[in-house]
């Protein structure tokens, strides 16, 4: 079973010579590779710490899939310090890790998502919004564009704090509202006017000046007949007693001769 090591910890590289008999100085590199492609990841020269061990600190590529990978990390013994030369008596190691988040992969038994999936949702939910439109830069003004209207704000203000609002004097309306108040109080309750002695009255009138429509039309009637008997004996009278002559220059003349007493018209009954 591999070894598990998490994704950007620091992991320590170790070699220690085999032969703790052997006191010669040598040299000892790491080559770390992706085991699946075979590319490097990364070259270490190790410090020699001491009774033939040798160690370096390494830190742990990042998991861009998710899904964890496997690293080979091999070490050689060198005898120069140029790396140019491996030893005769000491061979290549090699040593498989696996690289992948410890939480995570305890989360896989349980039913949970890993990383990858994650990055996938995400991504997915990002493509669905809408781009935001390139921002137009030239829409914005430029500082030597925009007039300096600090000083009239300043004075604006200065106006309105020196300006002292105006006072109100309500004791007119006050007074006013109290008199009203005060009249409506006093006022005594006006009775209920009485009108059955006027309708009476009314009444009465209305019978006594009444007028019989028949009595009207005959009266009228009569009017009518007594004017045209009197305009006819007038006319008549008129005609019997005018002169008329040959000559057309000379009008004719009423006698002057005035009517007796018994001849008047009698117009009294012209009236009704």
């Amino acid at each position: 079973m591999s070894l598990v090591l998490h994704p950007q910890n620091s992991f320590t590289v170790v070699r220690q010579i085999a032969n703790h008999t052997d006191a010669a100085t040598y040299y000892v590199r790491a080559v770390i590779r992706n085991a699946y492609t075979d590319a490097i990841i990364e070259t270490l020269d190790l410090t020699s710490r001491g009774s033939q061990r040798f160690s370096k600190n390494w830190q742990v590529s990042a998991d861009s899939s998710g899904q964890g990978f496997y690293v080979s990390i091999v070490t050689s013994v060198y005898t120069d310090s140029g790396y140019t030369t491996k030893s005769e008596n000491y061979g290549d190691e090699e040593t498989t890790y696996l690289v992948q988040d410890r939480l995570l992969a305890s989360m896989r038994g349980g039913g949970g998502i890993d990383a990858y999936t994650v990055r996938r949702i995400i991504r997915e939910e990002l493509d669905k919004e809408p781009k935001p439109e390139a921002f137009d830069y030239e829409r914005i003004p430029k500082p030597q564009e925009m007039k300096d209207r600090t000083d009239e704000i300043l004075e604006a203000v200065k106006r309105v704090e020196a300006k002292e609002p105006e006072k109100v004097d309500l004791a007119p309306v006050l007074s006013a509202v109290g008199e009203v108040k005060a009249a409506v109080e006093e006022k005594a309750v006006t009775p209920e006017t009485d009108l059955a002695p006027a309708i009476s009255a009314i009444q009465d009138l209305n019978k006594e000046n009444s007028v019989d429509f028949q009595e009207l039309k005959d009266s009228l009637i009569a009017f009518e007949e007594t004017v045209v008997s009197q305009v006819q004996t007038t006319i008549n009278r008129a005609l019997g007693e005018t002169e008329f002559t040959s000559t057309f220059s000379t009008r004719a003349q009423p006698k002057k001769s005035q009517p007796s007493e018994e001849e008047a018209p009698d117009i009294a009954g012209l009236t009704l």
